[in-house]
């Protein structure tokens, strides 16, 4: 049976003592690393939620989040020329790689650092409870829907929306993946980078 020469190579030597080698590699992981990166916050960028944020009181619901009524903006009550968004993005210059690991066969393990959903919750605070955040109610569900009134108003926070006194629809928030699944996704993505081969 014939053995490839790369086999042959790779058996007798040990490519973690070739600098030239672990250069070349490192400088592949690290560019797949940052497309992983890049792709990461590409989704956030692109996901509906933050779309519906971004846009402000005047967006429509395209998160689906409120059944069409209003949008995210308004209910969750941010100020008029607030830009909710804009704490998230800091956390991104967080995410890099701590180390790459060289085998003796060429192939790699890479470790990364990035901020965890809690991370991401502590810095989108809901503005009127403390210590709730509205990144994680639009995982696990934020109430009074059935009490917001999708109308124009200088007493509202943004301009558009009040909570009404009395209920007036049976609409409940329609809770959906965001933080959690892109993290999750990210780090399916790390343990694949880890089990290719250069």
């Amino acid at each position: 049976m014939r053995v490839s020469q790369k086999k042959i190579i790779t058996s007798s030597f040990d490519l973690r003592q070739s600098p030239e080698y672990k250069k070349y590699a490192k400088k592949i992981v690290t560019e797949r690393f940052e497309r992983i990166k890049i792709n990461f916050i590409n989704k956030f960028n692109q996901h509906p939620v933050t779309r519906e944020v971004l846009a402000g009181p005047r967006s429509s619901n395209l998160s689906g989040t409120l059944s069409g009524v209003g949008n995210l903006f308004s209910f969750i009550g941010f100020e008029a020329r607030q830009k909710p968004i804009d704490s998230v993005r800091p956390l991104f210059n967080k995410i890099f790689l701590t180390s790459i690991q060289i085998k003796k066969d060429g192939s790699f393990i890479c470790f990364a650092s990035y901020p965890k959903l809690q991370d991401y919750y502590q810095v989108t605070p809901l503005p009127w409870a403390t210590g709730k955040s509205w990144m994680e109610g639009i995982e696990r569900g934020i109430s009074n829907l059935g009490f917001f009134l999708n109308q124009k108003s200088e007493k509202s926070r943004s301009g558009q929306g009040l909570q009404a006194s009395n209920k007036i629809n049976k609409i409940s928030f329609q809770r959906t993946p965001y933080m959690s699944k892109l993290i999750n996704e990210f780090e399916a993505e790390i343990l694949k980078l880890n089990q290719t081969t250069i």
